[in-house]
């Protein structure tokens, strides 16, 4: 055989070998079929997927996915339930919840001061090697309208500082130890933007300290360690897992302790590859913050950050506190205080030069807001913001909303401001509604509370958020239900919250999910079903679009993937 005659042989055994090992190659390590949900605007659902390496290979038809099916991929026939994209959770304090799960006492369940002080006491005689007693969860509506105060918990003991935070983060009840270390007294002047709450006659602090009056304590009780953190976030992750979340915005790295030792655990967790949830996160200012040293501290933090799957992306910034400590900034009186309109925070020139600045470090802005006047002065901001750079569609973005002008809604839209809403809070809910809302806002104001299908009809793009652990336990099947019934999980008609906001159940599936990539600049690897994305889906064992929607709570979330791995199965 001459060298004429073996070339056409060889380029053929070629041409087989490298058709063979790419066919090979296209294979798919998992193929989906049955009833799954996308998230994709011009393709809600299809009845099969395919994927490979931690993508998206394939998504359509049964008939079109066989192509990508070999004998070494894992085939799943959902015969029941449906797939879906996994949750992207729009606003949780991760190293919070972690801590409190593994380290501090849950006051959650209690109804009253005595029963925040047994579940106290009990955490300490099972703990004794406490050196600082911590917990979370009381709440306001079951305690004095002045707080809870110092004596109740010098029972316990007056030995070490004991510094307990509400269930809504915005005030602490501490003990006479705590006040001690943090050097707190009569003489201690009253804190812009806190509360201390004083006996009238001696003006002596009674142990609650609202809003930035809290630092006075928090700032002087030792932090926890890294490896404290490490297993607080590895714990948080862990439990949303099993929810279905894979994705997260943790909107405060600076706010739990006095150190940097939560950026230190989270980084040193995505350096070791460690993380199984995508972290973007946010630095707090406060208004009475100097921003220049908080904006260089955060550009040096930036460069730090490994960038794997934790991220530094925003500027989180509080326009007021809350109404259930009367710091939530409105447009008319409380109903409860005549004259008063509770705290404004910001002058507007301020707050002005703070979004300008942030935006020009490349930050995006993701404000706290309550009252309905804290967000109007936080939109007149980014409407300032807009005029003046000429850009728009920055995913600049305000959380909580639970008092908006209807007006102001519509700017809302206009200025591509994006909606970071919490339907774990859209029911009249026993010891907020009829204990604090309606006494503080008065009836009319209350029902009104959480608007949410008009935020949908102004063109807003809305997200899911917990505020984890102000909610606990934040599971985004049950904020769907919350949205989608406006009454408690339970179902009860007299805790329907606002029937005209209802929303649907396919809105707040991508509320949970492609929502929050958008939200987060993230839309083009996470939120949906879609060739190229990272493949993060859920498997449930319903399908929750066909269901009655007072059983979405039902709902098991039977396996969750990230990056096509399987993170979490149900026992």
């Amino acid at each position: 055989m001459n060298k004429k005659t073996l070339l056409p042989i060889i380029l053929l055994i070629s041409s087989f070998i490298f058709t063979g090992c790419s066919k090979s190659n296209n294979y798919a390590d998992t193929v989906i079929t049955g009833t799954i949900y996308t998230s994709e605007a011009g393709q809600k659902i299809v009845s099969a997927i395919a994927v490979k390496d931690g993508v998206y290979q394939y998504v359509g038809d049964e008939e079109g996915v066989k192509a990508f099916i070999g004998d070494n991929t894992e085939v799943i026939n959902l015969e029941n339930g449906m797939a879906m994209p996994s949750f992207f959770e729009a606003h949780a304090h991760t190293a919070k919840g972690g801590l409190l799960k593994l380290y501090q006492v849950q006051l959650y369940s209690g109804k009253s001061v005595d029963d925040y002080a047994n579940n106290i006491r009990d955490f300490y005689e099972k703990n004794k090697n406490v050196t600082v007693l911590r917990g979370r969860g009381w709440n306001n509506g079951y305690a004095p309208v002045t707080g809870p105060t110092k004596d109740v918990l010098d029972s316990i003991t007056s030995e070490i500082p004991i510094v307990m935070t509400s269930e809504d983060g915005h005030a602490v009840w501490v003990n006479s130890k705590a006040m001690e270390i943090a050097g707190v007294n009569a003489d201690t002047p009253d804190v812009e933007g806190g509360v201390i709450e004083r006996d009238p006659v001696t003006k002596e602090p009674t142990g609650t300290f609202r809003e930035k009056a809290a630092d006075l304590i928090t700032q002087k009780i030792p932090d926890f360690g890294v490896d404290e953190y490490k297993n607080a976030i590895l714990a948080y992750q862990d439990e949303v897992l099993s929810y279905g979340i894979t994705s997260v915005f943790e909107p405060g790295i600076n706010t739990v302790g006095p150190s940097d030792n939560f950026f230190t655990a989270l980084n040193e967790l995505d350096k070791n590859n460690e993380l199984k949830l995508n972290f973007f996160v946010g630095y707090s200012l406060y208004n009475t913050d100097d921003p220049k040293e908080k904006f260089d501290k955060i550009s040096q933090l930036r460069k730090d950050v490994n960038g794997n799957k934790f991220k530094m992306t925003t500027l989180k910034i509080f326009a007021d506190g809350v109404v259930e400590g009367k710091t939530a900034y409105l447009l008319d009186d409380y109903a409860s205080d005549k004259g008063f309109k509770g705290y404004k925070l910001w002058e507007q020139d301020s707050l002005n030069d703070v979004y300008l600045n942030a935006q020009k470090l490349g930050l995006q802005i993701h404000v706290h807001s309550i009252g309905d006047a804290a967000t109007r002065q936080v939109i007149d901001a980014f409407e300032y913001l807009k005029n003046t750079t000429g850009e728009t569609n920055k995913r600049h973005a305000i959380t909580h909303l639970q008092l908006v002008n209807k007006d102001d809604i519509k700017r809302m839209g206009e200025l591509n401001i994006v909606a970071v809403t919490n339907p774990y809070w859209f029911f009249k809910e026993k010891g907020y509604f009829y204990e604090l809302e309606v006494p503080y806002l008065g009836e009319e104001r209350a029902n009104k509370e959480y608007p949410m299908k008009d935020l949908f009809d102004a063109g807003c793009v809305v997200s899911l958020a917990s505020d984890y652990p102000v909610t606990i336990s934040p599971k985004p099947l049950d904020a769907i239900q919350f949205a989608s019934t406006r009454m408690n999980l339970q179902g009860e008609a007299d805790t329907l919250l606002g029937a005209d906001q209802i929303v649907s159940v396919e809105q707040m599936m991508d509320c949970a999910t492609i929502n929050g990539a958008y939200q987060n600049f993230a839309e083009e690897s996470l939120g949906s079903i879609k060739v190229g994305k990272k493949a993060d889906f859920i498997i449930l064992d319903n399908n929750i679009l066909e269901i009655n929607p007072l059983d979405i709570t039902k709902t098991k979330v039977l396996k969750t993937y990230s990056d096509g791995k399987l993170v979490y199965e149900a026992a």
